[in-house]
């Protein structure tokens, strides 16, 4: 078998393994990449991009509308989405186009001035300040009158997203790890806006590698594109998954420290922020990398359901499950 058949068949073997959009409790819209953090490993390579964009306005609801039918939350974030310049007309596209509001999902760290009409709209909140002072007051007044947010307290542990796994593992193992992907098993799909135009990508962060390249490999957005099957996927999962340091679950740093790792293959991207004087890390060849058991991104305190007085510890995608099936 030549090698080149090899690892066709390890893809294929992969792609078995993963979760296609339509069995996501979750997909998420970027509607910016504008944010007040500039977090470790982030894995939307915000410090990584060249320059800002809010998605349409037009694009939004063009983007609502070809996920009708689908049952899980749509999550509106960023970024953070409330640093969109038209947030207020955002949440108005968006009651409009999610009739149910408990489908209606914000991720944000911060909502500054926007509370009110946040809460009017959306229907599921995950909230995480990173332990950012500005965002920790933002957030805590925030939450007050909801019904159970979901709030990460603390800082948190970001695995490197610019380890790629074929810099570090051998063929079989990296598609192992491939297979077994925190992003694709436990995450989302997602839509984001490529030069003007909407795009969708089967992995969050895959969209994510297509920006900070200034690059397109992402499918049209029409209605239904999310009941396609992974195997439809597989262009992308073949140009992001190897590249990408998700599966390789290495020791990366603290949200707060603002220092990013790579590896060989993403040096393109990680000194993209040089610019910005941003702290990077390269993972030399043949270093023996330190590697996580936790998941890519450890929260310092569990997911917590705010409930006065007794806080419940839960995980996100139980409690997004619970929302689709009606118990609270």
């Amino acid at each position: 078998m030549h090698v080149a058949e090899a690892s066709g068949d390890l893809c294929q073997q992969a792609i078995a393994k993963m979760r296609s959009p339509f069995e996501m409790a979750i997909i998420c819209i970027d509607i910016t990449n504008k944010c007040d953090l500039a977090c470790s490993n982030c894995t939307r390579l915000l410090e990584n991009q060249e320059q800002f964009w809010d998605m349409s306005l037009d694009n939004f609801r063009t983007a609502l509308r070809s996920l009708e039918g689908f049952p899980g939350t749509i999550a509106v974030i960023g970024g953070n989405p409330a640093m969109h310049r038209h947030f207020p007309e955002i949440c108005k596209i968006m009651t409009q186009e999610v009739p149910e509001k408990k489908q209606r999902g914000l991720w944000t760290n911060n909502i500054f001035k926007h509370g009110a009409i946040a809460k009017e709209t959306f229907g599921v909140f995950n909230l995480n300040p990173h332990g950012d002072a500005r965002g920790v007051k933002s957030i805590t007044e925030f939450m007050k009158g909801i019904r159970k947010p979901w709030y990460h307290g603390g800082h948190s542990h970001h695995a490197p997203i610019l380890t790629a796994g074929k810099d570090i593992y051998g063929e079989e193992e990296m598609w192992e790890r491939i297979a077994k992907c925190d992003v694709n098993q436990n995450w989302s799909a997602s839509i984001v806006e490529n030069k003007g135009q909407l795009r969708a990508y089967f992995c969050e962060v895959a969209a994510s590698f297509d920006l900070a390249r200034n690059e397109d490999h992402g499918v049209e957005v029409v209605p239904g594109w999310w009941r396609r099957n992974v195997r439809e996927f597989e262009p992308q999962v073949r140009r992001f998954c190897p590249g990408c340091g998700v599966p390789a679950k290495l020791k990366g740093h603290m949200d707060h420290e603002e220092t990013d790792t790579y590896s060989a293959t993403n040096a393109d991207i990680a000194l993209k922020s040089l610019k910005k004087k941003r702290k990077i890390v390269e993972m030399a060849p043949g270093t023996q990398p330190g590697v996580i058991e936790h998941k890519v991104v450890h929260y310092s305190e569990n997911l917590r359901e705010g409930r006065a007085g007794r806080p419940k510890v839960v995980t996100l995608l139980d409690r997004i499950k619970r929302t689709m099936t009606g118990r609270s």
